[in-house]
């Protein structure tokens, strides 16, 4: 079962769960080659598991968890989306055009949810660590994880970003499927 901010979402057995990281800034020269990357590996895990049980899991970050969500719903693919904010503080942090994507995007996904911090609550918490904590949340509830990312191993101040999802899914154990941004 996943859960979020006052959401229970019943996920039967058959259900596999890919979860999404990545950077939000790609290089529109790579854009076509990463896009054909992710659709390898989506259309891989169909093959697999059928279209039916996938569910991918992407807080619609701009840039590569926007990509990869549309994506996934081009090919057929269900959407949860757990939020590290609500919706409207969120877009705070979106270029104006990706804010239409994103609502777009919310609009389209079978779930939408802040998730719960895993961590206590310091006393005054940044945005970083709500980031942190939706990583956790897609980390956590993964079954395997999708990162479009440079491969950089560099912990953040605050503990967010793509590595740090990275190597809470790699702690658990589960499957990582890397697409580079950089040749």
């Amino acid at each position: 079962m996943l859960s979020g901010e006052g959401v229970c979402m019943n996920a039967d057995k058959a259900q596999y769960f890919v979860g999404v990281t990545g950077h939000r800034h790609l290089p529109q020269e790579r854009l076509n080659v990463i896009s054909s990357q992710v659709m390898e590996y989506f259309s891989s895990e169909i093959a697999r598991k059928g279209t039916d049980n996938i569910t991918v899991l992407s807080a619609l970050a701009e840039g590569s968890d926007t990509l990869c969500a549309k994506l996934a719903l081009d090919m057929g693919l269900r959407l949860i989306v757990p939020l590290p904010m609500s919706a409207l503080e969120y877009r705070k942090d979106f270029s104006q055009q990706a804010v239409g994507d994103f609502d777009c995007l919310l609009s389209m996904a079978e779930q939408v949810f802040v998730a719960r911090p895993e961590e206590p609550v310091p006393p005054d918490p940044n945005r970083g660590f709500y980031y942190r904590q939706v990583g956790i949340f897609v980390a956590r509830h993964c079954d395997a994880l999708l990162a479009v990312w440079n491969g950089s191993e560099r912990d953040t101040p605050d503990g967010a970003g793509t590595w740090e999802t990275v190597k809470l899914v790699r702690e658990a154990g589960k499957p990582i499927h890397r697409v580079a941004i950089e040749q």
